[in-house]
């Protein structure tokens, strides 16, 4: 944009779409004219009468004439959200619930799902729902009903390869699902476009013959340099997705390159006034020669701000990278533009993680039809293993440090220790309960739960004594010490020793 200043033109963008969260402004440069969106004084008006008399104006576009007439029952539903699914799932009998569900986090009496879930785990039902995709934002996660099993997403050790070598002979390696020739040999020029801020006519004088580098291009960017006869593609990561690489099937030439060695590209890019680079593109799988799992960068993390207490995620699930089913009748970028379709696609986001947490509480209710959902959780979060494939700690993909608690739970599920977990942490109805009771909810709250509660117990501990199979505890500056209580139960034949599972 600043090219296009200097040649005397003037550029009026938008401040972006991201509701009134503080900072949240885009195209901030001083040479763009930043647009903000107001309104107008044109209205669509509907009456509406409340059994009151009260009398309120809204806007609708409904052209035709209702078939009713007179007053109807109101019945409220936040958020719009379609709960019957799960009133039909309890209803069916069915022994496992997974869905791709979850706003904004909210008090639990107010939460839908987390209400309509709750039905659901009182008739015996497990439920896995996603932690989220907003990114590793503190406190961003959702689903954090503590009868919600909440799945973070991990990485796997599958790696799509290919490699490019720089004029200075430099070879750094990124990944793609490109599965072509190309159409070019030899080196070609590199140019650097910071975020792909380029207009149509930008492209076109910028790219012909050349490599185009930029961070997070989309494919239909990359659509735009294949008919300007461009060479090749090659997106970079940025700080918030560090070394988690998400694998595009760019319809040309095109790969992704995680953030450190990226910050490399541009350094050489910069350092030379012909920067070019030659691309090679392996057309195979590579598995067991990455560390995993890490904590993808996209996958929400805590703390629970509704209840710190209660430690949220639970637990982690692949989910990055995932070869996964797709409708064929659906393009494989979701572009209009891309004509191909498949079957099978590559799908990286927390919807792929909980069905594995699912997956497993299904094996598990096969082999122990007598537990009940909290021991299949309990069963998965207490069996986990906390290291990576190499044997060293979980990282974040974002920053490459360990990931803590609120990042992964109780670590990476294990599908075989899971089966034999020695002891569980068991919770009932009741347990739950007594959690909103010590919440403060009153009783007309927790009727929305269940019709008809019955008397509150207690924990000695607060909230902090939920058998829950981890632990959160709050400190304040005039706490030294607290002490939160377990119990277990004995879901093995084996004679125990004193000693809790890990």
């Amino acid at each position: 944009m600043f090219v296009a200043v200097r040649n005397g033109i003037f550029v009026a963008f938008s401040v972006g779409n991201s509701w009134p969260d503080e900072g949240s402004l885009v195209n901030i440069a001083l040479w763009i004219t930043t647009a903000d969106a107001g309104s107008i004084d044109r209205k669509f008006p509907m009456r509406f009468t409340l059994g009151n008399g009260e009398v309120y104006i809204r806007q609708s576009l409904y052209q035709q004439s209702p078939n009713f007439t007179g007053f109807a029952p109101l019945v409220y539903v936040p958020q719009c959200l379609d709960i019957a699914a799960i009133d039909a799932a309890v209803k069916d009998g069915v022994h496992i619930l997974s869905l791709s569900l979850g706003g904004g986090p909210e008090e639990f009496d107010v939460d839908v799902v987390a209400i309509a879930t709750f039905a659901a785990v009182r008739n015996g039902i497990f439920v896995a729902f996603s932690a989220g995709n907003s990114w590793p934002d503190e406190g961003s996660l959702v689903n954090i009903a503590p009868w919600i099993t909440t799945v973070g997403t991990g990485s796997i050790d599958r790696k799509f390869p290919a490699r490019f070598t720089l004029g200075n002979g430099e070879v750094y390696v990124g990944q793609s699902l490109y599965q072509q020739s190309p159409n070019f040999t030899g080196f070609s020029p590199l140019v650097y476009v910071p975020q792909c801020l380029m207009s149509d006519t930008e492209i076109t004088q910028l790219v012909k013959e050349k490599i185009l580098v930029c961070e997070n291009a989309f494919v239909e960017l990359g659509m735009k340099v294949a008919k300007s006869r461009g060479v090749s593609l090659i997106r970079l990561n940025g700080n918030y997705s560090g070394e988690g690489v998400i694998v595009k099937a760019f319809t040309f030439p095109g790969l992704t390159l995680g953030y450190f060695e990226a910050q490399k590209l541009i350094k050489y890019i910069n350092s030379t006034s012909n920067p070019r680079a030659s691309l090679q593109f392996d057309y195979q799988t590579v598995i067991r020669e990455t560390r995993a799992p890490t904590v993808a960068c996209f996958s929400s993390r805590g703390p629970n701000f509704i209840q710190p207490e209660i430690l949220k995620p639970d637990i982690l699930a692949p989910g990055m990278n995932i070869l996964a089913s797709w409708p064929t009748e659906t393009p494989l970028t979701r572009s209009l533009k891309d004509l191909r379709r498949a079957g099978l696609n590559i799908i990286s986001n927390t919807l792929m993680s909980y069905p594995h947490i699912a997956g497993v509480a299904t094996l598990l209710k096969a082999e122990h039809p007598n537990w009940s959902p909290t021991m299949i959780r309990s069963a998965m979060m207490t069996t986990t293993f906390p290291l990576d494939s190499s044997y060293r700690p979980i990282f974040l993909d974002e920053n490459l440090k360990p990931a803590n608690a609120l990042a992964i739970g109780a670590c990476h599920v294990d599908r075989e220790r899971a089966k034999n977990p020695r002891l569980v942490y068991d919770l009932g109805v009741q347990d739950y309960i007594n959690f909103l009771y010590i919440m403060n909810y009153t009783e007309t709250q927790i009727k929305r739960f269940m019709p008809e509660p019955s008397s509150c117990l207690k924990f000695g501990g607060g909230v902090g004594d939920l058998n829950y199979p981890s632990f959160m505890a709050i400190f304040d500056a005039e706490t030294k010490e607290r002490t939160l209580t377990r119990t277990l139960t004995k879901v093995s034949e084996l004679l125990e020793m004193n000693s809790l599972p890990s």
